[in-house]
């Protein structure tokens, strides 16, 4: 089944729990979106996965949209960070430009 994160085209089934969204992003300028299922979300939390002597904010800005969490990575280097929604959590890694 096909669901996209910014328009849901068909009803969700209630059996799903999960944050749905890409695992794998580029260091750009474009925008990824995160929902987790089902909708009664918790509060967002981002963490990354190895620091590198940076903060969450160093490298990325984030917006909760609703039940959303908007992303960007702002870094031209490649890194991982982990997104956080009740017991849920999800991997994100954002892969080199080149």
């Amino acid at each position: 089944m096909f669901i996209t994160v910014q328009e849901q085209t068909e009803p969700l089934p209630d059996d799903v729990n999960e944050i749905l969204g890409d695992t794998y992003i580029k260091p750009t300028e474009a925008h990824y979106y995160y929902m987790k299922l089902p909708l009664n979300a918790d509060e967002w939390s981002i963490t990354l996965s190895a620091s590198k002597n940076k903060e969450v904010d160093d490298v990325l800005e984030y917006k909760v949209i609703g039940n959303r969490l908007k992303v960007t990575w702002t870094d031209m280097r490649s890194g991982s960070f982990v997104l956080h929604n009740g017991e849920y959590e999800k991997t994100v890694l954002v892969e080199s430009l080149f």
